[in-house]
């Protein structure tokens, strides 16, 4: 009975140091995000800007959205930014995983090399790529004047800017892809090929029918993660364009800090941002419904 209650009293004794241990985060977690979330929320439904006592306005803010026509053009940039970049990213980092994944010289070189522009601060990068795409002496230009290209007007011709974007976040973000593909690359046992290779399949069906299905749970994460960092984003269109984006290029967290961090207006602004999370929310929960017929795990 005594070795009972010593052992009750050793286990409580261990719960109460394991809550202790996890205690800041969990109270870290209720006050910077429940408590901020459920915050934002409120303000959703409100006007305020930020000099004045908050106002209640119910579903104001949201029914204002429907006819607002610069959300509409933001969520239609942020959308065709995201068509272009997750497609055009996934396989630039599948293809520098296959390709780095051989027996390579300096391959480990070659790694460092694509993945040290997901280090560099945004900031830097949109100096640098403004530079590029300058139309008068930026290096894009004075490689296309030999070819008898006119001089483009990379960021400012609506044809041209989004796509100019686009490649600028590839560059930026394939190295990011390359690593997890790799990791997925380097877990597909050896055997599967082995067999392939006796049963005769060439290199490409080898491809087709043993590393995409072994690797669909790589390629799924990426994808996933990718369309929830387009939808979000704002460092590289506010750093390219020195935060002076134009319609073209502003997206919907671009709008989101205009609305409350230039003009002020926190109630449009969160209102926005909800929007936003629930548009990423359903997106996320039909691929998560869809990976069930074409994600193969082992």
């Amino acid at each position: 009975m005594a070795l009972d209650v010593g052992r009750g009293s050793r286990s409580r004794r261990e719960a109460l140091w394991g809550y202790l241990m996890i205690a800041p985060m969990v109270i870290g977690l209720g006050v910077f995000f429940y408590l901020a979330l459920g915050a934002s929320l409120f303000v959703s439904l409100s006007e305020w800007d930020i000099l004045t006592p908050l106002r209640w306005v119910g579903l104001e803010n949201y029914r204002e959205l429907l006819s607002d026509t610069s959300f509409r053009r933001a969520m239609w940039n942020t959308t065709y930014y995201t068509l272009l970049s997750v497609p055009l990213g996934l396989i630039v980092s599948l293809v520098l995983a296959l390709a780095l994944s051989t027996k390579v010289r300096f391959r480990n070189l070659y790694r460092l090399i694509f993945f040290l522009p997901v280090l560099t601060m945004p900031v830097a990068i949109g100096v640098v790529w403004s530079w590029i795409y300058n139309p008068d002496f930026g290096l894009l230009s004075q490689l296309l004047d030999p070819l008898g290209f006119p001089r483009i007007r990379w960021l400012t011709d609506p044809t041209t800017a989004m796509p100019a974007l686009v490649l600028m976040a590839v560059w930026h973000g394939s190295g990011f892809g390359m690593i997890i593909f790799l990791a997925g690359l380097q877990n597909i046992p050896r055997e599967y090929y082995e067999a392939a290779h006796i049963d005769g399949a060439s290199g490409p069906q080898r491809f087709r029918f043993v590393t995409l299905p072994l690797l669909s749970p790589t390629v799924f994460f990426v994808a996933v993660t990718s369309l929830i960092s387009a939808y979000q984003v704002f460092d590289i269109v506010y750093a390219i364009t020195a935060g002076q984006a134009s319609d073209t290029l502003r997206t919907v967290v671009y709008l989101i800090y205009e609305e409350g961090f230039v003009y002020l207006r926190m109630g449009e602004a969160t209102a926005i941002a909800w929007v936003l999370f629930a548009l990423i929310l359903l997106i996320t929960a039909v691929q998560l419904w869809l990976q069930r017929r074409w994600v193969h795990y082992e």
